[in-house]
């Protein structure tokens, strides 16, 4: 039976369909995952470029073609070590955010590139968050406290009375303002309670020299250099900023230990795609970083260095970046830090 409202087609006409938004953007959608299944189907099909957005030979540049090895293996591809250097990492890090995002580019993060750069308001040409997806963390790397020889102190708990009898006598070193080694410096006299005069330097290079030779009485840096002087007797290390006491200096506590509960300071790292990177390559890439973390010889590499594996999810690093940042944000407040 027909109506007024039933329209009739002429015999052998073809009905025209009216495509709503909604079933465009579907089917639009639909054909973007087929292609992203595609593309990880044959990924990857040439070497993977990893910028490492520091100089050749430095303890991030070594770490980066530890893990660069390792993840060899299990791609079946070589992953190519691109030295960016400049900017405390702001050049190699923003070049890492503009790449195409086809899983073919990661960029080394940590703590100075992803982290601390705009605590301070710093403007930099990247987003920490927003330019770049998380592949997987690396790892952790506490930085040790070494104090001169000249201190007349032996160990932490003699080296917090001393400075707290000393109100501004003493110093310490950073490689400049709102880097990890100045903040770590601030949060140690804000649970302390004490005042120590802060010595920025350009670089950690001569902060070590200067603390040799007595210059400055304190600075927190990394295992490898810091057990290197101190091996030597040149300087004492007395405590570790990390949770956990590190391989190789178990006689040395944490500073959690010895009172500071609130206190954190570590080196993270870990591996970034641009934003944009397939979902389904990004968990490639994820599964053969942990692959290589996972392998003893890796993981003893990386001890050298005084880093510990964390394999893990993505999501994994993009919690531990936003607790990193939660954390050094109240210090920076807490001790009222400017930018220079």
């Amino acid at each position: 039976m027909s109506s007024a409202n039933t329209a009739t087609l002429p015999t052998g006409a073809v009905p025209r369909f009216r495509w709503s938004g909604g079933l465009k953007a579907l089917l639009a959608g639909a054909a973007l995952l087929g292609s992203f299944l595609v593309q990880a189907q044959g990924f990857p099909n040439r070497p993977v470029r990893l910028i490492v957005p520091f100089p050749p030979g430095g303890p991030n540049d070594v770490i980066a073609r530890v893990v660069a090895e390792g993840m060899r293996e299990s791609l079946g591809q070589a992953v190519i070590i691109d030295n960016r250097a400049g900017a405390a990492g702001t050049i190699g890090s923003d070049a890492g955010a503009k790449a195409a995002p086809d899983g073919y580019t990661l960029t080394l993060g940590s703590t100075s590139t992803h982290s601390l750069p705009t605590l301070l308001g710093q403007k930099i040409p990247y987003d920490p968050k927003r330019s770049f997806v998380p592949v997987g963390m690396i790892g952790v790397s506490p930085t040790v406290l070494a104090i001169s020889n000249k201190v007349p102190a032996r160990d932490i708990k003699e080296f917090i009375e001393f400075a707290r009898s000393n109100p501004g006598r003493l110093s310490y070193a950073s490689s400049g303002v709102g880097t990890l080694a100045h903040l770590a410096g601030e949060s140690f006299k804000l649970e302390t309670n004490t005042f120590i005069v802060h010595v920025p330097y350009r670089g950690t290079g001569q902060a070590m020299t200067d603390l040799v030779a007595g210059q400055i009485d304190m600075m927190f840096d990394g295992v490898v250099t810091a057990r290197t002087q101190a091996d030597a007797g040149k300087i004492k290390i007395i405590a570790s900023g990390g949770r956990s006491r590190i391989k190789g200096l178990s006689g040395i506590p944490t500073l959690e230990e010895v009172g500071l509960k609130k206190f954190e300071a570590s080196l993270w790292l870990g591996l970034f795609a641009p934003a944009g990177t397939a979902p389904e390559l990004v968990e490639k890439l994820n599964a053969a970083l942990n692959k290589a973390l996972h392998a003893p010889a890796t993981e003893e590499r990386l001890a050298k260095f005084g880093v510990v594996p964390a394999p893990g999810l993505q999501k994994e690093l993009a919690l531990h970046m936003q607790e990193v940042e939660t954390y050094w944000r109240r210090i920076v407040a807490a001790r009222n830090i400017k930018p220079e």
